[in-house]
C-alpha cells in the first residue's frame, strides 16, 4: 500500500524547454488520435516554434519534473482580471499519480498570487479524466461551446478565486 504520492518539482519553463515540451505534448495527446478531432489533436500538440513564441512573453508554462524527466506541463495567461489555465498535459507513462492535480493545483495558486478574480478552463468532454480532475478541485461547468475549426464540444469551466 501507498501512503505517498509522487511529488514534482515545479519551475516555469526557460526558452530551452521548448523542444522537450514539444515532445511531451505529441506524446501526451498521440494516445487521443482517433478518439479526439485531427485538428484538436494539431492544436493540442505544438511544435517548438510555437512554444517559443508563448516562453516569448504572454504566457507562463510551468513544467513537472519527476526524477529528473520531464512529466507534465500546464499554460497559464492572465487575461481581464482572469487566469486562463489551458495546455495541461502529462506523459502517458506517469498519468494518474497526480501529476496532473499538483499541475493544476499550481496553476490556481499562481492565480490567486496574481490577485485575479476567477480561473477558467476549456476541456474537451471526452477528455473524461481531464474533466473530473478540473471538476474535483472545484471548478464548476459554465457552458458548452462546440469548438469552431475542429467542430468538437467543449466545456467551459470557471472556478471563482
Amino acid at each position: 500500500m501507498r501512503f505517498f504520492r509522487p511529488v514534482p518539482r515545479l519551475a516555469i519553463a526557460q526558452a530551452h524547454d521548448a523542444q522537450p515540451l514539444a515532445d511531451l505534448y505529441a506524446s501526451g495527446y498521440a494516445a487521443y488520435d482517433g478518439l479526439l478531432d485531427a485538428r484538436m489533436v494539431s492544436d493540442l500538440t505544438p511544435g517548438e516554434e510555437e512554444i517559443g513564441t508563448w516562453l516569448g512573453g504572454g504566457f507562463e508554462v510551468y513544467r513537472a519534473l519527476h526524477d529528473g524527466r520531464l512529466v507534465g506541463a500546464v499554460r497559464c495567461s492572465f487575461p481581464t482580471s482572469t487566469c486562463h489555465v489551458d495546455r495541461l498535459v502529462v506523459h502517458p507513462d506517469h498519468r494518474r499519480r497526480g501529476f496532473g492535480q499538483v499541475l493544476v493545483e499550481h496553476a490556481v495558486s499562481r492565480a490567486r498570487r496574481a490577485g485575479v478574480t476567477r480561473v477558467w478552463a476549456e476541456l474537451s468532454p471526452k477528455l473524461e479524466e481531464a474533466v473530473a480532475l478540473f471538476r474535483g478541485l472545484g471548478f464548476r461547468e459554465m457552458g458548452r461551446v462546440t469548438a469552431h475549426e475542429s467542430g468538437e464540444p467543449v466545456v467551459l469551466f470557471e472556478l471563482p478565486v
